[in-house]
């Protein structure tokens, strides 16, 4: 059979699937296996696509968890780093051992990041943790955490194997577009429809879903496909779009950011979008986005108070970062509250713990039942790393040499990524702005650490390892000029 022919087979396999789910979705107004349906033929064409980059990227940015039985939150990255690896070790093996001798293989575990991991391993067997196969409650063993570090370890293994090359490392940015995009499409309508039975559903396969004021869902995990969107849509030389193609895409980053609801991600979107002109050499870009913000920040705290008495103001959560009427009224206050509670809960424990940190997990039949009161939400919140700020979970967790050390290399990869991105603005375009992508991103997520994520969140080490992988590639190599050629006069030829 011919390769058209399988292609169409599987596209009218792919689209009859498809709409038996969605016929008997609406029938049943149930929408499980519809969503179930959607995935299984993403996840086969993914599978069957040439090389491992769109699978590897679309179980990065999964905001969904496998529905495994007995295992709650099961990450879908997990499938996908071991189907990728299936297939390098399977394509490897079949493959000429001159040819496999020849293959480039890059060392992205540097000295600081493997001494980190050697350090987790240690920490792990020193108070060990099975896989939770009753959720939470009765057995909170914190295991989940400790394979969000196996997860991180995977990709900083497998990424340069995966990339390989110049070619690979620009079909991985665009890839990171291409899959945001995906998902922005998925979510915004859900967050537009105002369904409870979408949202409980978005719950119950992991993603955190809450509401605004006016009824409409808030997908917390929708900012970071904006994020992810918006940096690329920034570097000129990996991906070329129309001008209309670029501002229709431009649109979608910034609903998602804003449907998000998320001050975080406002704060994240602001860093990368002045740090990449910077890094660019775009000083008047980069004047005008900073101008552009801050006079929207003036504007957004003078006309707080009058914004706040409005009868719907979820979407204006956001601004709270700026407005301290807004903050009140969106509930930005009672949450920076609910935060500090776990902060200084996991700083009493770092004091009692400095040297190697607690760990995670240590509650087992602690929790009666599922339904925990606040005090006991704090306990769990400690046990899982869960405090809402990474320095003080990475601390809590390994200790404060861990997480000293986490810090050295997140500043070594911002510094030594941000000044390759200046210097090859003019020699190699392409990969400066690589270079520009990975600096912004690693300061948006070193902010966020502040109010947000863990140290063994896989993006953060997906970001440091793309920054080794990038570093490691040889420069590209330019055009020789072809010297030029004289021509001998008729006349000379003739007097020879």
């Amino acid at each position: 059979m011919r390769p058209r022919q399988l292609t169409a087979l599987l596209t009218l396999g792919a689209a009859v699937t498809i709409a038996l789910c969605v016929g008997i979705s609406i029938a049943t107004e149930s929408y499980a296996l519809l969503i179930l349906g959607a995935t299984v033929v993403v996840v086969s064409v993914l599978i069957l696509m040439p090389g491992y980059i769109p699978l590897f990227v679309f179980g990065l940015l999964m905001p969904f968890s496998l529905p495994v039985p007995f295992v709650l939150n099961l990450p879908f990255l997990l499938l996908a780093l071991g189907l990728c690896a299936v297939k390098y070790w399977l394509q490897h093996g079949l493959q000429n051992r001159k040819l496999a001798k020849q293959s480039v293989h890059y060392r992205i575990l540097d000295v600081p990041i493997a001494v980190f991991f050697a350090w987790i391993f240690v920490r792990y067997f020193m108070n060990p943790s099975i896989p939770n196969l009753m959720g939470f409650g009765m057995n909170v063993t914190g295991f989940r955490s400790w394979l969000s570090y196996a997860l991180a370890f995977g990709i900083l293994f497998f990424i340069g194997r995966f990339v390989a090359n110049r070619a690979g490392l620009v079909k991985l940015m665009r890839w990171l577009g291409y899959v945001s995009i995906f998902f922005i499409l998925v979510m915004v309508p859900v967050t537009l429809s105002k369904s409870i039975a979408l949202g409980t559903l978005f719950m119950r396969m992991g993603m955190f879903v809450a509401t605004f004021d006016n009824g409409m869902l808030r997908l917390v995990a929708l900012p970071e496909f904006g994020l992810f969107l918006l940096s690329v849509l920034l570097l000129p030389n990996v991906l070329k779009l129309r001008r209309a193609t670029w501002l229709c895409a431009a649109a979608l980053a910034s609903m998602a950011v804003i449907l998000g609801g998320n001050r975080t991600g406002l704060g994240m979107a602001f860093i990368i979008v002045t740090v990449i002109p910077l890094l660019q050499g775009k000083f008047v870009k980069f004047g005008v986005i900073t101008g552009s913000a801050l006079l929207i920040s003036v504007v957004a705290f003078f006309a707080g108070p009058a914004l706040s008495q409005l009868p719907h103001t979820g979407f204006l959560r956001p601004l709270g970062l700026v407005s301290p009427a807004l903050s009140d009224v969106t509930g930005g206050d009672s949450n920076l509250e609910w935060r500090e509670v776990r902060w200084q809960r996991g700083l009493e424990e770092i004091r009692k713990h400095p040297l190697v940190g607690v760990g995670y997990g240590g509650l087992e039949n602690a929790l009666e039942s599922d339904t925990q009161s606040e005090e006991e939400s704090e306990d769990l919140s400690v046990a899982t790393g869960g405090v809402h700020n990474g320095y003080i979970a990475g601390a809590l967790a390994l200790g404060i040499p861990a997480a000293l050390l986490f810090c050295y290399i997140m500043i070594s990869r911002i510094v030594i990524n941000g000044l390759r991105a200046f210097a090859l603005r003019k020699s190699d375009p392409v990969m400066a702005d690589v270079h520009c992508f990975i600096c912004a991103n690693l300061l948006a997520y070193s902010a966020a650490f502040f109010v947000a994520e863990d140290m063994n969140e896989p993006v953060i080490w997906f970001l440091l390892g793309l920054g080794i992988f990038v570093g490691q590639l040889r420069p590209e190599a330019k055009k020789a000029r072809s010297a030029p050629v004289i021509v001998e006069p008729a006349l000379s030829r003739q007097l020879a």
